[in-house]
């Protein structure tokens, strides 16, 4: 049997690459399996990408969603011409504890930092992964670590809360921007604010209740309007507006970035085809997932994603396995298109062992097993 494993990491407990390492023990020794890290713009998309690409490693002084310096990292490729950054390195829900989590409090500056140092460094192009983020700011942040000023009533401050900005002041931004090439990869493609947008879908996990949440979304209908002044740009629906807390919509509007859907441009890089012919004309076995699959798999995320290419470019018979640690609605993903639908979390887990790793590493072989054995005698179909 050839297998392909393809799947999102497991966000607070398990790397893309551990998870896939798990997976792969639900297969034989006689079976041809592949093991392809993978992000969709979250956590690990820059790390797996400089990695695949033979790149190096450069590490800084940053800060975190509450202003704590830090150590972060981004990845240079493609001979020290491109840089690769992911906002959850500096930016990302999982470097605030649950109990300290407040999208009114977090900034998105550290990605900013990370963009800036890079651009000091005198890339040509920047490649950043827009996914993960703990923050709701529109990208505010960002844009100050990048020079850019904002004026309030009070004049210009160093922290404007986003009601009341008035406009923007880009006369002291980075110098580097000028020249740059900047590729954006989101996650999701939502809007920046309103129904379905940043705050309103998001927010609430990222730490606010449903006042906050509306009251961010009613801020960030007015940053909205000044991004799209500022630009001439409807950022409001511009794709991948609302990804990373607005960030995607700041990017489009201040740093004139090209937007693409993560997945799809992440295994395009990575020749992903590749894997899929590699064996001929014969179908194979693709297993993708992530930590929860719900309605936000279904607006673009890794899983979908990885369907959708499979469809494609692979043979019309190749199973596409959806391996989840929880998954809300299974009938929603089977009319989406997979194949199978695997939950690898016992619906009775202790709430404290739902991200425990050890257990996630015992689950998913367990889990997927069965499954296995279903397709493993189909006599010939999948070079068996």
């Amino acid at each position: 049997m050839k297998a392909i494993l393809a799947i999102d990491s497991y966000k607070g407990c398990l790397s893309s690459r551990e998870v896939e390492k798990a997976a792969a023990m639900a297969f034989t020794k006689e079976d041809a399996v592949t093991c392809i890290p993978v992000s969709d713009g979250g956590e690990g998309f820059s790390s797996i990408l400089t990695d695949i690409l033979g790149g190096e490693t450069r590490t800084i002084i940053s800060h975190d969603p509450l202003g704590n310096a830090i150590e972060a990292s981004y990845g240079i490729v493609c001979g020290g011409s491109v840089a690769v950054i992911d906002t959850a390195t500096s930016s990302g829900l999982s470097l605030v504890p649950p109990e300290r989590r407040n999208p009114l409090y977090e900034t998105s500056y550290g990605t900013g930092e990370l963009i800036a140092d890079a651009l000091t460094e005198g890339v040509d192009e920047v490649w950043i992964g827009l996914g993960g983020s703990a923050t709701c700011d529109g990208g505010l942040g960002m844009l100050q670590a990048l020079g850019y000023r904002f004026l309030t009533p009070a004049g210009i401050v160093d922290n404007p809360v986003m009601a009341n900005i008035i406009s923007v002041d880009d006369t002291h931004a980075h110098r580097g921007l000028r020249n740059v090439k900047i590729s954006a990869f989101y996650d999701v493609d939502v809007p920046f604010c309103g129904r379905g947008g940043a705050a309103l879908a998001f927010a609430p996990q990222k730490g606010a209740g449903p006042q906050m949440a509306q009251a961010l979304d009613s801020w960030m209908d007015l940053v909205c309007g000044l991004y799209s002044r500022y630009s001439g740009l409807p950022i409001m629906n511009s794709p991948g507006a609302g990804a990373a807390g607005g960030i995607g919509g700041a990017m489009t509007a201040f740093l004139h970035a090209r937007m693409y859907m993560g997945v799809e441009r992440f295994l395009e890089k990575i020749g992903f085809e590749e894997y899929l012919s590699s064996g001929g004309d014969s179908p194979c076995i693709v297993v993708t997932g992530e930590g929860k699959s719900d309605f936000q798999t279904l607006t673009g995320k890794l899983p979908l994603g990885v369907l959708r290419f499979v469809r494609t470019h692979a043979h019309p018979s190749t199973v596409v396995i959806l391996l989840s640690g929880r998954v809300d609605d299974p009938v929603e993903f089977y009319r989406a298109g997979f194949d199978e639908v695997v939950e690898v979390t016992p619906r009775d887990t202790p709430p404290e062992k739902i991200t425990d790793p050890e257990a996630a590493r015992r689950y998913i072989p367990l889990a997927l097993e069965p499954v296995l054995r279903k397709y493993r005698f189909r006599s010939g179909l999948f070079n068996i």
